[in-house]
């Protein structure tokens, strides 16, 4: 197959996903192709040839009618006009390696590929995009913020539009809004298995402990030394009713936890509390031991209230 053919295969496979994931609008922006006389009018322009590819590419589409709703991840693609009007990004990228040696080989250039010339965006915006040296062939990724700026990206113009068509199909990517209407952004994968992991975990707790009865919930909690777990199962039970909530707190003061556990659990809910005065004796000594003065003197004060009822 031509490189005409391969662009335009890899093309169709990405429209045809965009259509079918409600992102059709981003097809519909792209321009048709550019004229054999456009072509040649931009390489008696630079002064260099286009090479194969890039000629296929602007053959296929030159760039989009308009800006925003790119076809490339967040990014346009570049009509001639644009790339040239933006070629000076990729000259001060090189001017910036060509000065600085030591950033050259993490860049993956080659010697021949920092001294040319030959170097045009084709897709972008603002200052960063995708860029292609037309004498290599060679795909780089230009972001004005990354030190280097230029970054190796693919081995060619048709290995690039392979691979992000494969990409897309693979849905590895999703429709967000943003960038004009909406645009492709790049899924992360690890994070979406780390946050089903973190949900499917989430919903197994919940069936468990629907399942256990507020003492055992209560017991766990504490041998968790899980304050927080406490904390909820008495709110819940607040929620049903205040003689619910006496008794769970009354469940907490039997499991044998620690003063200090039971005054750090208890500290939300102090003034909405109706315990014994020994029970408030236990709070304040356990406010006492977490060196917290506001539980041990608001426990005091109600235990001697307690004490004289």
């Amino acid at each position: 197959m031509t490189p005409e053919e391969l662009l335009a295969e890899a093309f169709e496979r990405v429209k045809a996903w965009m259509a079918n994931h409600g992102a059709e609008l981003l097809v519909q922006n792209l321009a048709p192709g550019a004229s054999a006389e456009r072509l040649r009018d931009a390489e008696a322009e630079l002064g260099f040839s286009l090479g194969c590819e890039l000629r296929a590419l602007w053959s296929l589409h030159d760039g989009q009618h308009e800006e925003m709703n790119g076809f490339v991840e967040a990014f346009d693609l570049l009509t001639i006009e644009g790339a040239l009007s933006g070629r000076d990004s990729v000259m001060y990228a090189l001017a910036f390696l060509r000065e600085n040696p030591r950033t050259v080989p993490e860049s993956g250039l080659t010697q021949d590929e920092l001294f040319s010339d030959a170097w045009l965006p084709f897709a972008g915006r603002d200052a960063d995009g995708l860029v292609v040296n037309t004498v290599s062939g060679r795909v780089f990724e230009i972001l004005h913020d990354d030190s280097p700026p230029l970054r190796m990206h693919a081995a060619s113009l048709v290995a690039w539009a392979t691979e992000y068509a494969s990409r897309v199909v693979a849905d590895d990517y999703r429709v967000e809004e943003g960038f004009g209407d909406y645009y492709l952004e790049l899924r992360d994968r690890e994070a979406e298995r780390r946050h089903e992991e973190r949900s499917r975990f989430e919903r197994e707790e919940r069936q468990r402990k629907a399942k256990m009865s507020v003492k055992e919930l209560l017991e766990e909690a504490v041998s968790r030394n899980r304050e927080d777990a406490a904390q909820e199962v008495l709110e819940r039970a607040e929620q049903t009713s205040q003689a619910a909530l006496a008794e769970a707190v009354a469940l907490l003061f039997a499991t044998g936890a620690s003063p200090a556990f039971l005054a750090g659990t208890l500290r939300p809910m102090l003034n909405r509390l109706t315990l014994s005065a020994a029970e408030w004796k236990i709070v304040a000594e356990g406010g006492a031991r977490m060196g917290n003065d506001a539980i041990r003197d608001i426990a005091l004060a109600r235990s001697r209230t307690a004490a004289s009822s």
